[in-house]
């Protein structure tokens, strides 16, 4: 639907309505434990890319297989921040609760999915739809980090994503 002041939309069979907002589609997804998150999928003014529809309505049932190689991504992230505060004998409540992660699997409890993201991003290992998760962690308040994801598979977890 389209007009002056009309925000265009897409009715999806799996995922709902998407509004097209600031360039691309937004809507929403679950993602298991996580619950439902922010979508945004790339595309046109007509419709949402349809590989990046595509990889969408597989990431739910996807989701907790890549898991353990986000997790430990996110365990290797947070070890350098457990290493600092045990060095500076900063022990406030945050690293208090923070310190409890001892195994990747521990990750969980401290990170909130904030949106994903499905889209063309430069400098990705092949052409085609990346699926970006970004994650908010309780021991870098300053950065979402973002799990980037191509073929069902976690090759790069980016520090600090927009």
């Amino acid at each position: 639907m389209f007009g002056i002041f009309k925000t265009a939309t897409f009715e999806d069979g799996r995922l709902g309505v998407l509004t097209r907002s600031r360039g691309c589609w937004r809507g929403s997804i679950t993602l298991g434990q996580h619950g439902t998150v922010e979508l945004n999928v790339s595309g046109g003014r007509e419709s949402p890319d349809a590989e990046g529809l595509a990889l969408a309505h597989e990431l739910p049932a996807r989701y907790e297989a890549l898991c353990p190689a986000i997790q430990a991504s996110l365990f290797e992230h947070y070890e350098p921040y457990r290493e600092e505060a045990d060095s500076a004998g900063e022990h406030t409540e945050l690293f208090e609760s923070v310190t409890k992660i001892q195994h990747a699997e521990d990750v969980w409890p401290h990170v909130v999915v904030q949106w994903v993201r499905i889209e063309l991003l430069k400098g990705a290992p092949r052409d085609g739809q990346t699926i970006e998760i970004a994650y908010r962690v309780a021991w870098d308040e300053e950065h979402t980090v973002g799990a980037r994801i191509q073929d069902w598979s976690l090759w790069e977890l980016c520090g600090s994503v927009v």
